[in-house]
């Protein structure tokens, strides 16, 4: 898909600002004075400051066209049957990954996409294994963010 400076640079601005806004109830840590809403704000405001400046670069520049084109390979009923497929894996992890638990289901869902996209079987599987260790521990151990276990497989990773 081709879209041009200005058309992104407004998506940009405009995504910045639905951050900052998203996190604008977000509380500050108690005895601290910065909160859950320190590291999306300052996400926020770095993505307005990239909008204003590709806004900026396209109207200095007089590309001043508005919209968006779907590349060649987009135009396939092919390809958009392989991206829909991979759209109904993600829906399928959300719902299938509370009773499989995160190691099993996230290494089905990226091998079965990276199948579909074209991947050979044996990249896929190995890329997918590493992924999915590499994710459950940064996440699981290093963030210490919880990710889904079920009884299928209870053992820690």
């Amino acid at each position: 898909m081709r879209v041009t400076d200005l058309t992104l640079g407004i998506l940009t601005l405009l995504g910045g600002l639905a951050i900052f806004w998203s996190a604008r109830n977000f509380q500050v840590i108690p005895g601290q004075s910065y909160g859950a809403g320190t590291m999306p704000r300052a996400v926020a405001f770095v993505t307005v400051l990239v909008g204003l400046f590709i806004i900026g670069r396209a109207l200095w520049e007089r590309r001043l066209a508005l919209g968006m084109q779907l590349a060649p390979w987009a135009r396939s009923g092919a390809a958009l049957g392989r991206v829909a497929m991979v759209l109904v894996l993600i829906v399928g992890y959300v719902l299938v990954s509370p009773v499989l638990g995160f190691v099993p289901t996230a290494f089905a869902v990226m091998t079965a996409s990276m199948l579909i996209l074209g991947t050979s079987p044996l990249l896929a599987l190995a890329t997918s294994a590493v992924a999915t260790v590499a994710i459950q521990q940064s996440f699981g151990r290093l963030l210490l963010v919880p990710l889904p276990r079920s009884d299928f497989l209870p053992f820690l990773w």
